[in-house]
């Protein structure tokens, strides 16, 4: 905990979710946090270790019921959220003006509760504006620590110049943590793009010229140690001390997507094909483009493709920028969290990354109208805009879907849920019609 902290009104009481979109300060030690929260499974299948999650409820909530389940065994590797600003200005979708004492112990609140559930190479992005950022980073010096604290990433979210303002804002700051500590993990985060330069088309892949890496990552992990065997029929263990770079139902995606090259003939180990837009090799600086990451305009442009019936989000954020984070913060296989879903982009890019995802919005509303439609879109393969084409995605994999009730004020059923739950029986009953024609 830092020797210097930030001290506001209620601080020592916790700030639990109340009723539809309220908040209600309690003690920690109040008898009714004991009390069990209500899970209603939307969607059919169990969870598991390896599920995918949309959860309609608070992320505080959401992650006490997750804990519960072995949906958070595995443990979170990346944590990316886009909270409400707190700038006074309300949205369409959501409300963005809260008392800053509420605020601030709602981000400290489920920060902590994240944290419980972090590996030990995990990291954590927070993105906000100017509002609340410098008391938002010393709330994250109390809850990681400040030796924790890895960079400010200054995103240049959009083009066009305020001409009425004193200055014109066209930026958002993403505050990054690993309570490992920057020189710990820098070791197990990836570097950006090089140059093509070392690109070759070995097996004249269609999809052009590949370089490699291999297929191994330091450390022994339980899931990841297996065995492969060559094209040749030589079996494969990871090397001592070492596990394979996925888990094996990640490996044998990759090896069905022609995504694993084995040198000297097919008898050598197994290497990771990377192409151009894979290839990565340089530290990531702290300022990132609008033409290397892409612009709030360039989100609100893909949402208006998936959406052209409904007005979008103000500010969304687009696919190129989660796809940066996600690439530098996880591989294939790990889970990314988002306690803000809002539209989705942080599980749709997860999800075309092969990332598990679990994410969480408060508002049925924009679960119905947003979150589930998209991310649903994903699944079907419908959805070609943000990253679909530079990652190759075509479509596959599932989530479950569920809702967290809080403990404190009435909740009624209202239309926004109805319309989720029927959606989730549409989707099952259309792939349950497809597997039975397969």
């Amino acid at each position: 905990m830092s020797d210097v902290q930030l001290v506001w009104p209620n601080k020592h009481l916790t700030l639990r979710a109340s009723g539809r979109m309220g908040y209600e300060w309690l003690e920690p030690s109040d008898r009714r946090l004991t009390k069990p929260l209500k899970v209603r499974p939307i969607s059919k299948a169990e969870l598991s270790a390896t599920s995918n999650v949309l959860a309609i409820g608070d992320g505080l909530d959401v992650l006490e019921a997750l804990a519960e389940t072995p949906a958070l065994n595995s443990g979170i590797r990346l944590v990316y959220i886009d909270p409400p600003f707190n700038t006074q200005v309300n949205f369409r979708q959501y409300n963005d003006s809260m008392h800053r004492a509420q605020w601030l112990s709602m981000m400290r609140d489920r920060l902590v509760a994240l944290k419980a559930h972090l590996t030990d190479d995990a990291s954590v992005w927070v993105h906000l504006d100017d509002a609340e950022v410098h008391r938002a980073r010393a709330v994250m010096d109390e809850v990681f620590g400040e030796q924790a604290f890895v960079a400010s990433v200054i995103w240049q979210k959009k083009m066009t110049r305020d001409s009425r303002a004193a200055f014109s804002s066209n930026h958002d700051t993403i505050l990054v943590y690993a309570p490992s500590g920057p020189k710990k993990w820098k070791t197990s985060r990836n570097l950006l793009v090089k140059d093509d330069a070392v690109l070759r088309n070995r097996d004249d892949d269609p999809r052009g010229p590949w370089a490699d890496a291999p297929f191994t990552a330091p450390g022994y992990r339980r899931a990841q140690q297996y065995d492969i065997v060559t094209p040749t029929g030589a079996v494969l263990r990871p090397p001592r001390g070492r596990s394979w770079y996925a888990t094996e139902p990640t490996y044998r995606e990759l090896l069905a997507e022609d995504r694993i090259w084995f040198p000297k003939g097919g008898d050598g180990s197994p290497r990771l094909k990377l192409f151009a837009h894979q290839l990565r090799g340089l530290v990531p600086f702290t300022v990132w483009g609008s033409s290397d990451t892409g612009t709030n305009d360039d989100a609100k442009r893909h949402l208006l493709a998936l959406f052209p019936d409904i007005e979008v989000f103000d500010t969304p954020k687009p696919e190129s920028l989660l796809e940066r984070i996600i690439h530098i913060a996880t591989n294939p296989g790990d889970l990314v969290v988002d306690i803000f879903a809002g539209s989705g982009t942080t599980a749709a890019a997860a999800h075309k990354m092969r990332r598990r995802w679990i994410t969480v919005e408060r508002n049925a509303q924009t679960v119905a109208d947003f979150t589930l439609p998209r991310l649903n879109s994903v699944v079907r393969g419908d959805d070609q805009g943000g990253i679909s084409t530079a990652v190759s995605w075509t479509g596959g994999g599932a989530f479950n879907v569920l809702g967290v009730e809080p403990r404190f004020g009435s909740v009624r059923a209202d239309a926004a849920i109805a319309s989720v739950t029927r959606q989730v029986a549409l989707t099952e009953e259309d792939l349950s019609e497809r597997q039975s024609i397969a």
